[in-house]
């Protein structure tokens, strides 16, 4: 490759969520770095696992450009006194300038007469320019949290471990506090490869860092999650449960993803299917198996960082570890249905709303309030089953479920309503009232939702 630069930051593992918006930030700033340089350069191209941010740059041109500068000075009548002679103001305005007399000009402008200089700038060369620009470089990169470690002063999501650097095949020379030197050195897999690899270029990068069970193109790294997760649920009856951001989760927490299927107790499966989806997503990142007709099955699949000698051990550690957690989600379950929604109602002048808004309770009320109105207008035959939702909307705030898993506030609010004998109406605009939560998130589909979610937000 023609001019090519690759910069790698070697880590202790990053976590999942920081890295592709860190990958982003690294790619943007150094985007910025090149153009106020006056750098031309290629297609930034990036890298990324939870040990290494990568970027790397073709075409990038060797040195800035030439350029001529004309300097305007003090105005002519204050460089030369009645005889002639320059004063102090042209003698300070040359040696400042580096020059002599002879190189000054006299220029006509809408102020009148100035003295100028003009003088050619050569452009420094890019691998002087990058040496000095790489640790501004690694500040710049902005994390939800950073660290410090050791006695540097240097900040970063977690410790620096390495620091690999390249310009046209050569070592790009810089030292950064708590890092050290840079190299031409990255290394392969904690575990199953950890030998340093000499690096020559981008694409010989990628393929060595493969070959040491490092798969450091995150969309590769994404598709090989997915064949693994697949080919683990081959053999359950069943198919995984389609989920994006778990699947990038999981694509962010391994450099080399190797899939276990592993089975539960059916008799968990009387969690609602939120409950215990949730239960497996959100603490252990284990992905769902579900049937032809979208029923989960007891069955799920865990995504490891190594390839473990033996499965069938490999997953009863996970399934130790997940039967804890279901147990949790079953007590927690059986216990909340000791009460209906409607009796948990008044517990909510236990939770703040705001300060000068009153309680979760106080908010329900007037929640209510404003969604009778509103369907009296647009759908005034949904009225009750409004009314009755919005009451009932918060009421799920108080169980243990909601308690231990945040994410599921709605959804089990649907769930204990029809447990309580509510209608399916009103439960399904129990769940609907918080949708959207992002501004590209589903919308509620039925229109009592809609309603209750309006009078929420209003």
């Amino acid at each position: 490759m023609n001019n090519q630069f690759i910069f790698e930051i070697g880590s202790e593992e990053i976590p999942a969520g920081y890295l592709l918006p860190a990958l982003r930030s690294l790619q943007e700033n150094f985007a910025a770095a090149l153009l106020e340089l006056e750098l031309e350069h290629g297609e930034i191209k990036g890298a990324v696992t939870p040990r290494r941010l990568t970027i790397s740059v073709d075409d990038l041109a060797s040195r800035q450009p030439d350029k001529t500068e004309e300097i305007t000075g003090p105005p002519k009548k204050a460089a030369f006194d009645a005889d002639g002679q320059p004063t102090k103001a042209a003698l300070g305005f040359v040696k400042s300038r580096g020059a002599s007399l002879a190189d000054i000009q006299i220029v006509n402008t809408a102020k009148g007469e100035y003295l100028m200089i003009r003088q050619e700038r050569r452009g420094r060369a890019t691998r002087e320019l990058l040496s000095s620009l790489l640790p501004e470089l690694i500040k710049s990169i902005s994390f939800p949290k950073s660290m410090r470690w050791g006695a540097s002063r240097i900040s970063f999501a977690r410790p620096i471990q390495w620091l690999m650097a390249l310009y046209d095949g050569e070592v790009v020379p810089c030292t950064v506090e708590g890092a050290g030197e840079t190299g031409s050195l990255t290394y392969g897999h904690r575990f199953m490869a950890p030998q340093a690899i000499e690096v020559k270029n981008y694409d010989q990068y990628i393929a060595a860092l493969r070959e040491h069970h490092v798969l450091a193109d995150p969309e590769e790294r994404k598709a090989a999650v997915l064949a693994e997760i697949t080919r683990a649920a081959e053999g359950s009856g069943g198919t995984i449960l389609t989920d994006a951001e778990l699947m990038e989760t999981v694509a962010n927490l391994v450099e080399s993803p190797h899939a276990i299927r592993g089975t539960f107790d059916k008799k968990f499966l009387e969690l609602p299917k939120d409950a215990l989806i949730t239960s497996m997503r959100e603490h252990q990142k284990y992905f769902a198996i579900v049937d032809a007709g979208g029923r989960l099955l007891a069955d799920f699949v865990a995504v490891n960082n190594t390839k473990v000698k033996d499965d069938v051990v490999g997953a009863e550690g996970h399934q130790r570890v997940l039967r804890a957690r279901l147990e949790d989600g079953l007590f927690f379950f059986r216990e909340d249905q000791r009460r209906k929604l409607e009796e948990r109602v008044a517990d909510l002048d236990g939770i703040i709303f705001q300060a000068q808004l009153g309680t979760m309770r106080e908010k329900t009320i007037r929640v209510q309030a404003l969604a009778e109105k509103i369907a009296a207008i647009i759908a005034p035959e949904l009225t009750q089953t409004v009314s009755r939702a919005a009451y009932l909307s918060k009421a799920d705030l108080i169980t243990e479920m909601v308690n231990e898993f945040p994410t599921l506030q709605g959804l089990m609010g649907r769930d204990y309503a029809l447990l309580d004998g509510e209608s399916a109406e009103t439960a399904q605009a129990i769940a609907e009232h918080y949708m959207p939560v992002r501004a590209d998130s589903p919308l509620p589909v039925s229109l009592a939702g809609a309603v209750v979610s309006m009078a929420d937000r209003l």
